[in-house]
């Protein structure tokens, strides 16, 4: 059976801040290839519109600041946003072949519309919902909001037709619930646009630096990252001094924001690498081929935080298609793509003096940082595509139509 209408259902609105963060892109580039094969994509958020502010968010935060309980206030908030999803669906005429939700509480507030009752659903899992919330700090582990919201991603699983996951870590982690037939989950990694992100000449580069007042002679390394936890940024800013002792041109930026940025500055005055460290702040991602471009090596050093492993980072796969070396821990979805020494090099997580070594090994062997930077590019323009991602994803769209399910 053929699909021609599809609907994409997210908590987050893919275009907010420019379209920062690899769900939001993810979201848009599946839109985009499933349009290029020809099927009608609708995307229905929880859009932070003025009216939503205005109504419900702006007042929404005076109630929470009267409540004493963290974790009461930031299932209050989740749940504005799943209000202002409910109403945005509501508005949506409902004429479509199957609904692809992208995380567990969209899914949830899908079942609550009476309107979608019988049509085949895609869940598409871009991580641990109830565990990186606890790993961002905004919710206890174990407390009585964290069950709840581990039960909306339980029943979202369980009521799912399909499930594609984006790395097969997190297929294991859905399949961890042995309610969950394993027949209707899949792992598709995570995708890039290869035509929008390529490896810039020379002059292109040296214009990129320009731009970003960024002196020709520096070493830099760019460390794209929201600034949590589980991403482990600060191992990035630690390993700054020991590869300014071997390389005093090195230069980190750290395009990205989050909870963590002021603790981040902090560590960087303390270490004594400030002014070798550039914290740029949210990029929109049409702006983000600059930093690439300016870019000697990418960064992304994501740790362990309770329980929760990077997927197949975006903007890992994107710096791979600039044709530039990255430096990747072995966590999650990292080690999947990465071959040490093939097409980057692998590191273990958390290990700030490991970063330093291998910053300071691709610095003194230019030779080595074009091939991992060829290779890494020849295999995400091969494995990668976002259209032959959306063309398997499009795969489990017709298997969850099929009356087979």
């Amino acid at each position: 059976m053929a699909v021609s209408k599809v609907l994409l259902l997210s908590m987050d609105d893919p275009a907010k801040g420019g379209g920062v963060g690899g769900k939001h892109t993810h979201i848009r580039l599946l839109a985009k290839g499933l349009e290029r094969l020809g099927v009608r994509t609708q995307i229905v958020s929880a859009r932070e519109t003025f009216g939503f502010k205005l109504l419900h968010l702006w007042p929404g935060a005076v109630r929470r600041r009267l409540m004493k309980d963290h974790d009461k206030r930031y299932v209050h908030y989740s749940m504005q946003f799943a209000a202002q999803l409910r109403r945005n669906l509501r508005k949506n005429p409902g004429d479509t072949d199957l609904v692809n939700p992208h995380d567990a509480m969209a899914e949830m507030v899908l079942r609550e519309d009476g309107r979608f009752k019988g049509t085949p659903v895609v869940l598409t899992v871009h991580g641990y919902y109830a565990r990186e919330a606890a790993s961002d700090g905004e919710i206890r582990e174990g407390s009585p909001e964290y069950t709840m919201i581990l039960d909306v991603e339980k029943e979202a699983y369980l009521h799912a037709t399909r499930i594609v996951c984006v790395d097969s870590r997190i297929k294991d982690y859905v399949l961890s619930n042995p309610a969950v037939r394993t027949t209707k989950v899949v792992a598709i990694p995570n995708a890039v646009d290869v035509n929008e992100f390529v490896p810039p000449t020379e002059e292109k580069r040296k214009a990129c630096r320009s731009g970003l007042s960024i002196p020709g002679e520096s070493y830099v390394l760019l460390c794209p990252r929201r600034l949590v936890t589980k991403n482990g940024v600060l191992n990035a800013v630690l390993s700054m001094r020991p590869l300014l002792e071997g390389n005093s041109n090195a230069l980190l930026i750290v395009a990205g924001d989050g909870p963590e940025r002021g603790s981040l500055e902090k560590t960087a005055r303390e270490s004594g690498v400030k002014d070798r460290v550039r914290f740029v702040g949210r990029i929109p991602h049409s702006d983000v081929y600059r930093y690439y471009a300016a870019a000697d090596v990418i960064v992304i050093p994501s740790i362990l935080s309770a329980g929760v492993e990077e997927a197949t980072s975006l903007s890992m796969l994107e710096g791979m298609a600039c044709a530039k070396p990255v430096i990747v821990t072995s966590v999650g979805g990292l080690k999947e793509t990465v071959r040490d020494g093939i097409t980057g090099l692998v590191v273990e997580p958390a290990n700030p003096e490991a970063i330093a070594k291998a910053a300071l090994r691709l610095a003194s062997d230019p030779g080595l940082r074009m091939k991992l930077g060829s290779a890494a590019r020849a295999h995400v323009a091969e494995n990668n595509s976002y259209v032959a991602h959306a063309q398997a994803v499009l795969a489990e769209y017709e298997k969850a139509i099929s009356p087979q399910g």
